[in-house]
């Protein structure tokens, strides 16, 4: 009699493993359209995920028109840069200033009068500062180095630094007050009976590069100002003056409309690329019956339409101004519900107002922030759909999981059947060699 059998269709001679499989194809049939939609939701979930990229992008440019200082509206230009730079905010006043640049601000520093050995150490003691009048006081430990001695002074953070210049003759410590203006001043002594840390205190007051802390001074159209600091922003009204080296030259404030049609281009480019996104992966392709990743998304209808909203309804901000709609400033939406610019139309609006060009693209980029952070917020639509998205890929995976498990419980099954018809089919084969043996011999014997 036969034996078990292990392997199909070993027993039978039949290819019960192409059966199996093909039984398996079968019976795999709703797993793998269970995959096909997770696959269609993964494309969808990608694409999503570059629509709020898109959106993002469009939140920034509309941001931007919001922002006067991003409009800008005036440019401040220096006839000899090398004096000093000049940066106008959008509230500046236009006009032509002399600047005369008499001092620079300073900070003061001082060199130790003697030079040390690079071995030398120093007693202990107190080293006090005045800094800006008020003293500030730095211990220091016996046997310390000039290195141990620097370190301090930087750690202690008191508006003074110290360096070392190593030079042919010895170390000779330098302090440099941290901030500019004659306020900021220093002074040293010492509280030791240390001969070498008491010397610490004597300045080199010969030295062509001691400098002493000093006010910057500036004459605007002869009119004197003095800065604590070389940056000046009160000086002139929404003009900030960084001045670089003594000398005269003339600042020109003026109107400067690039920066609002640069903004303005950078939130159209952004419109249309939300709308191109949506347009392109929306399509149905009758002829295969397929749709891309966002065809019937009912949330990408409701992006369009709120964005059509913020462009089509007025800011109350603006209600009965100069400029009420985009489309009077020749932003306007073409036959393919992109958006385009009349450069033409938007250079005349800014040159008869550019206080409303601005009122209304503040109001609208406002508008239009607002209405992506109703998308893409945390309870945003499209924040929504993806969390919805991730929900049902996270089911799909939990059902080809259970599914899976049948599947594997199912082959085995099939697989034990066909085995046990392998063993019976063995069994019945050698049963009928057998008697066929039988019959041969009993044939043989009536001759």
């Amino acid at each position: 009699m036969a034996g078990t059998i292990s392997s199909l269709g070993v027993g039978s001679g039949i290819d019960t493993a192409t059966i199996v499989s093909k039984l398996m194809a079968l019976e795999q049939i709703p797993l793998k359209a269970l995959q096909a939609r997770e696959s269609t939701f993964n494309a969808k979930l990608s694409m999503f995920g570059q629509l709020k990229s898109a959106l993002s992008g469009l939140q920034t440019a509309a941001k931007a028109l919001a922002d006067p200082n991003k409009l800008g509206g005036l440019a401040a230009t220096v006839a000899n840069k090398d004096i000093l730079g000049a940066k106008a905010d959008f509230y500046a006043s236009p006009g032509t200033y002399k600047v005369n640049v008499l001092e620079l601000a300073t900070a003061q520093r001082r060199y130790s009068a003697g030079a040390y050995a690079s071995g030398a150490q120093f007693g202990s003691g107190t080293l006090k500062f005045t800094v800006g009048g008020e003293e500030k006081e730095i211990a220091i430990g016996d046997g310390a180095s000039l290195n141990d001695i620097r370190a301090a002074i930087n750690g202690a953070n008191i508006g003074v630094t110290a360096s070392i210049i190593s030079g042919d003759g010895g170390d000779r410590l330098v302090l440099s007050g941290t901030d500019t203006g004659a306020g900021n001043g220093f002074s040293l002594s010492v509280d030791s009976t240390d001969a070498n840390l008491q010397s610490l205190a004597n300045f080199d007051l010969g030295s062509a590069y001691n400098r002493d802390a000093a006010d910057a001074r500036v004459e605007i159209d002869g009119i004197m100002v003095t800065s604590s600091s070389n940056t000046l922003t009160a000086a002139l009204t929404g003009v900030t003056l960084t001045l670089s080296q003594i000398g005269e030259t003339q600042v020109t404030v003026a109107r400067d409309s690039s920066k609002a049609t640069e903004a303005v281009n950078a939130f159209v480019k952004a419109f249309n690329d939300v709308a191109t996104l949506i347009k392109n992966n929306s399509t149905y392709d009758a002829a295969t019956k397929t749709g891309k990743p966002l065809n019937a998304e009912s949330t990408v209808r409701s992006v369009l339409q709120m964005l059509g909203d913020a462009r089509t309804q007025t800011p109350s901000a603006i209600a009965g101004s100069a400029f009420e709609t985009l489309s009077s400033l020749g932003i306007a939406i073409n036959k393919e519900g992109l958006m385009e610019v009349d450069s033409a139309k938007l250079d005349k609006a800014i040159a008869s107002s550019f206080g409303d060009v601005q009122k209304t693209l503040a109001a609208f980029g406002q508008s239009f922030s607002d209405r992506v952070e109703q998308l893409t917020g945390t309870n945003g639509l499209v924040t929504n759909r993806v969390d919805g998205i991730n929900r049902s890929i996270r089911m799909l995976k939990d059902d080809q999981e259970r599914m899976q498990l049948r599947l594997d419980s199912i082959e085995k099954r099939y697989r034990a059947q066909f085995i046990a018809l392998d063993t019976l089919m063995a069994s019945l084969q050698t049963t009928s060699s057998y008697l066929t043996q039988q019959l041969a011999s009993l044939n043989n014997n009536n001759r």
